[in-house]
């Protein structure tokens, strides 16, 4: 009896094979059967802890942590690690549970579990790959950690070390640009450093690269015309058209058109990946081309399908922003904020609705903040910039445009003064700004500060610098030759401003003609603008054509009976031309003969007899009562 138990405990034993356990685990998981997956993941820890309870394997325990942690029991699933100490010898172990308690907001708790692991597992190792893809997983976690504790500077270091350990962790690139921590120079170093060669293939690291070089240009101006393949080197051409068909490649496109301001290919070009990507994209898109109707739709199916996502609810501010709700717009970023933090779109977008409303204060403290979140990105002191401008505080516009600037072009000197220039007074400073603005809006914002600040002269370079970058993003050709502007017809609307610009900057430098050809093309651009009819006929009153002058001021008030400017000049020119003319000059109109016909008196009535007067009295009663 006692030798026949022992023979079906022994077929028992060898009847458990913990490998198809394991299998049914990943196939349950890809399945997304998480229930049938937890059960065969207890099932085969429990039949690898033969000794105890601790004694199972990290793979195993880390399979059944992941179940736990797909059906939402964020807690049970760090306690199946703790409990035995993998997290401080099994990186997935580790990975997972800090997971678990990111997800719970946990952020401090899932820190201490990297501090309790050994240190040497932290390192990555030269001939294990499989480890340092764990590795670069659990410094991922790491920096969306610091993330939420404002350790934005720990944050990025820890996803440069995720790069380094693991070039294809595609998500630590993601975060590191999302979040504009680094330079673009710095950006650049961490690519080129990669060790790319050594842990791909040719293809795979050739796909790679052109995956990153695109990704970091996001800022840049797409080509009209892609470049021509390299037919030298058929990998990198194989790769390159292989990414060019992925979805990620079409995200990126979009990114480098909204950059561009070309608002309707950047949507085409996201709406060849799929109505889901770039969430924060699309709605920049829809925001700038006022479509607040798609916009509305847009934003109402992102709440209904992720809720708990930021990008929903910030659709919803945008959403309100364009219609001119900003209290309702600054309520939903805000939650929007709550829940991403780190988000510095939201920040501008909740700068944006205090400077709709002219609350230059607070729209300062929030483009404060997006500067914090966003260090490596140039948008937040360009705002800064613009709001100091419009308080009438020169020296701090021109210092945060030169950080602009810097940040930029990421040239390290680029918003300090040389030496001999140091004494030189604040208006020389924006001479030096003209060489170191290299974007258009920047450009423009710079020249407008600069006009303010009374340098007219720097003010028309920026303003030609701005038009040159702009055409050089709609493909078109923009040169000074001579002294003669010539424009290519690339321009959108948008830049007429800059134009009408460029005209007052000429016009205040004692060049009105000039002034004049740039309102008139500013017209051309945008025509019906009153603003732009009003400086032509400015421009034309100093140039002594006060009849076309006082035309175009006539139909400036005419599209706009409230322009004070257009009225005060027109009565100047009317005072000036009235004051000119002496007697002699003033026009004499012969009044024309008129026949006016005499009438034939009436013949006198024959009096009556007695000489009666005949007068009707009836009507001419007197009451002296």
């Amino acid at each position: 009896m006692a030798r026949a138990e022992a023979t079906s405990r022994g077929n028992l034993e060898i009847g458990m094979n913990i490998d198809d356990m394991r299998f049914l685990v990943k196939q349950y998981s890809e399945l997304g059967q998480w229930t049938s997956a937890l059960f065969w993941a207890d099932a085969a820890a429990a039949a690898a802890s033969g000794n105890g309870p601790d004694s199972a394997s990290g793979d195993d325990v880390w399979l059944l942590a992941s179940a736990m942690l797909a059906r939402g029991e964020l807690h049970r699933a760090a306690h199946a690690v703790t409990s035995r100490g993998l997290h401080r010898r099994h990186l997935l172990c580790l990975c997972v549970a800090m997971r678990s308690y990111l997800l719970a907001k946990e952020p401090t708790v899932a820190l201490n579990l990297m501090d309790e692991c050994d240190p040497m597992l932290l390192d990555p190792r030269t001939t294990d790959q499989r480890h340092n893809r764990a590795l670069a997983g659990v410094l991922v976690w790491q920096a969306r950690a610091l993330s939420s504790l404002e350790r934005r500077e720990a944050a990025a270091e820890a996803l440069s070390s995720a790069l380094r350990a693991d070039c294809a962790c595609y998500e630590a690139l993601d975060l590191l640009l999302e979040q504009h921590a680094l330079t673009p120079r710095q950006e650049r170093e961490l690519i080129e450093s990669l060790p790319i060669n050594s842990q791909l293939g040719a293809a795979e690291g050739a796909l790679l690269r052109a995956a990153y070089r695109e990704r970091l240009n996001r800022y840049a101006p797409a080509p009209a015309v892609p470049p021509p393949p390299d037919v030298d080197d058929p990998i990198t051409t194989e790769a390159e058209e292989v990414y060019s068909r992925t979805a990620e490649a079409a995200a990126c496109r979009g990114r480098r058109l909204t950059a561009a301001c070309r608002w309707k290919e950047a949507l085409a070009a996201l709406d060849s990946a799929d109505p889901w990507c770039c969430v924060e994209v699309r709605t920049a898109c829809l925001v700038e081309l006022k479509r607040s109707a798609d916009l509305f739709a847009f934003a109402h199916t992102l709440v209904d399908a992720y809720p708990n996502a930021w990008t929903s609810w910030f659709a919803v501010g945008c959403y309100y922003y364009v219609i001119g709700k900003s209290e309702f717009a600054r309520r939903y970023l805000s939650k929007a904020k709550s829940l991403e933090p780190g988000a510095g779109c939201v920040w501008l977008a909740y700068a944006h609705s205090f400077a709709q409303e002219k609350e230059h204060d607070q729209a300062m403290a929030a483009y404060f903040k997006a500067s914090q979140v966003m260090a490596g990105c140039h948008l937040p002191p360009m705002y800064v910039a613009v709001e100091c401008s419009l308080l009438n505080n020169t020296a701090m516009c021109e210092k945060f445009l030169a950080r602009a600037a810097e940040l930029h072009n990421d040239n390290e000197g680029a918003g300090e003064q040389p030496a001999e220039e140091s004494e030189a007074e604040n208006v020389d400073g924006w001479a030096v700004l003209v060489g170191a603005v290299g974007e258009a809006h920047l450009a423009h914002e710079a020249g407008v500060a600069a006009f303010a600040g009374g340098d007219a002269d720097a003010a028309k370079a920026l303003f030609l610098k701005a038009l040159d970058a702009a055409n050089a993003q709609h493909g078109g050709v923009f040169a000074v030759i001579n002294g003669d502007s010539e424009l290519g017809m690339k321009l959108s609307p948008r830049w007429a401003a800059t134009l009408d610009a460029l005209g007052h900057a000429c016009r205040v430098s004692g060049q009105p003609l000039e002034g004049l050809q740039w309102h008139e093309r500013a017209l051309a651009l945008r025509p019906g603008r009153p603003q732009t009819y009003a400086a032509i006929g400015l421009c034309l009153a100093l140039l002594s054509r006060e009849a076309e002058a006082a035309h175009f001021l006539h139909t400036a008030l005419a599209k706009d009976p409230d322009d004070v400017v257009s009225l005060a000049l027109l009565d100047a020119i009317m005072d000036k031309v009235d004051a000119a003319l002496t007697d002699e000059e003033i026009p004499q109109f012969a009044f024309p003969a008129v026949d006016i016909p005499i009438p034939t008196p009436p013949t006198p009535r024959t009096p009556t007899a007695g000489g009666g007067d005949l007068t009707n009295i009836s009507d001419m009663s007197m009451s002296f009562d």
